[in-house]
């Protein structure tokens, strides 16, 4: 074998373990990471959801009370 192949086939391999072990660097990260990365999303939008449930029922509400204070007969709130 010619020695200029050899350490061609040197250096390929050389760099072919590098994109290796970086490959399965990024595969554990991915492994350890992603449930929590994707878990804090799915957290985020449910409280994104929950917020706009939120200001949705204090509206009905606001309307309610009005309705309620329209009413003939109803207590008159002292402000």
């Amino acid at each position: 074998m010619n020695p200029d192949l050899y350490e061609l086939v040197q250096k390929i391999l050389w760099g072919v373990s590098f994109i290796a072990v970086g490959g399965a660097l990024v595969v554990m990260f991915f492994l350890v990471f992603a449930q929590s990365i994707v878990g804090s999303r799915t957290i985020s939008t449910q409280l994104e959801k929950l917020l706009q449930q939120n200001e949705q029922i204090s509206r009905q509400l606001k309307q309610l009370i009005e309705h309620l204070e329209r009413q003939p007969g109803s207590p008159r709130k002292e402000s």
